[in-house]
């Protein structure tokens, strides 16, 4: 495997991660018997598989003194750390994710750009976390890299590994976009004058925060909400019936929720991220199973609603695509790649013009339905899902998941510029809001 220059893309999260931890972290739960030599050696299969898996970062080529932070070859095997809870710390998972794995970096110098957790608790339950750098994983990525671990672990003895050709490190996904035309304000109609839309084009609304926190002081911390079976059909068939989406849903309701937090008037206007997968439209389709970061970010401008969230949610649903036709999702890899930071000493001007001035600061990064087994050997799987970490990005973030028959909602905030007490009352608000919709 030969090293090879961070693209502008990967540059980026490599500079914000040494400020403030930018982990992705997945998690799935066993019932079963399950053993940590094996889950060991499963580890060790699926590095072998991924090259991005195999990998440290260095700051300057090895071969001079010049170029920039370059992924080098590591022969260190993915870490797991062993954890034992109780049968009263039924949640220990999700401690161990807002006090560990969001919060600590990985070894970017030393390598490998992931870590494992295995928590074993009474009665044969077991959590797994997998944990890997925003460098070179998404949410999508980082469940499919835990589900590709489960198999390899659940496979017959011998048969999990096999022969495998340790192949060479991907291209960075810059080189797999489309053909485009540069992006542009001309093809400005249609979304911003539909229903649900900010009537007022003056200044945003956005998340303020309590208090500045310095960049290199950021911590994300992390609240666990889920919606069951039940009521997720309900909001299904609600959507169907309003002709909107659930990722409108869900983000009309963070929008609801933060506009009552700031006591903001009806029609004031607050931006709203989505991160979007790039997957299906780049030069050849990229798989599930394929290691990297292949997401982008857009936001919808919508005019809060107290009254009425179905229309804010069928904006936020013609929006997106909108402006994914203008190619507006491609707009940030083309600053990087020309206005970037090259490190982190000539980064502060940068980031400090994007917390103060970037086109969101709150956001629902929303992937879908995630297949992922119900059993495996006799192993019974459950409550897979994934959650993201903030950086110096935003305030507050959600990561949604829909998989093994619940939507699995994990919210994040800024630890200081965001208190406990109102993230707890941001996070109640968008959870009762979303499930009267469904009713």
């Amino acid at each position: 495997m030969t090293s090879r220059e961070l693209s502008p893309g990967e540059r980026w999260y490599w500079i914000i991660d040494q400020l403030s931890t930018l982990n992705v972290c997945a998690r799935v739960r066993i019932t079963g018997e399950v053993s940590a030599q094996v889950l060991r050696s499963a580890l060790g299969a699926l590095q072998d598989r991924h090259p991005l898996l195999r990998t440290a970062i260095a700051a300057k080529s090895p071969a001079t003194a010049a170029g920039g932070p370059r992924f080098v070859p590591t022969d260190r095997p993915i870490p797991l750390r062993e954890v034992v809870r109780t049968e009263a710390d039924e949640a220990r998972w999700a401690s161990e994710v807002d006090g560990h794995e969001l919060t600590e970096g990985l070894d970017r110098r030393s390598g490998p750009l992931a870590r494992a957790v295995l928590i074993s608790g009474p009665g044969q339950t077991h959590d797994l976390l997998f944990t890997v750098s925003h460098c070179i994983a998404d949410g999508t990525t980082a469940l499919s890299l835990l589900r590709q671990w489960v198999r390899l672990a659940a496979a017959p003895s011998g048969s999990g590994a096999g022969a495998v050709v340790r192949g060479p490190l991907p291209e960075p996904f810059e080189a797999l976009f489309p053909e485009r035309d540069a992006v542009g304000a001309a093809d400005s109609e249609g979304a911003a004058d539909s229903e649900g839309a900010a009537d007022d084009a003056g200044e945003v609304g956005r998340l303020e925060p309590e208090r500045f926190v310095p960049f290199a002081r950021r911590r994300t911390r992390m609240l666990h909400r889920s919606i069951g079976a039940d009521a997720l059909d309900g909001l299904a068939r609600a959507c169907k019936r309003e002709g909107a989406t659930l990722h409108g849903v869900l983000a009309a309701a963070l929008a609801c929720a933060v506009a009552r937090d700031a006591k903001a008037e009806s029609a004031a206007p607050f931006a709203v991220g989505s991160p979007v997968s790039l997957r299906d439209e780049l030069r050849r389709p990229v798989s599930e199973d394929e290691v990297g970061c292949f997401v982008s970010a857009l936001h919808s401008v919508v005019g809060y609603r107290p009254d009425d969230l179905w229309s804010m949610a069928r904006f936020i649903k013609e929006d997106i695509p909108a402006r994914k036709k203008r190619g507006e999702q491609y707009g940030v890899f083309d600053l990087l790649a020309v206005q970037g930071p090259s490190s982190v000493a000539d980064s502060e001007p940068f980031i400090q013009y994007i917390d103060e001035h970037g086109p969101f600061n709150f956001f629902v990064s929303n992937i879908g339905r995630f297949e992922f087994p119900a059993e495996l050997g006799g192993w019974r799987l459950s409550q897979a899902q994934f959650v993201g970490g903030i950086s110096v990005v935003g305030y507050f973030g959600s990561s949604v998941t829909t998989s093994h028959g619940q939507l699995s909602w994990n919210f994040t905030h800024i630890e200081g510029a965001v208190s406990r007490e109102r993230a707890e009352r941001i996070v109640d608000d968008c959870i009762r809001t979303v499930l009267s919709a469904g009713e």
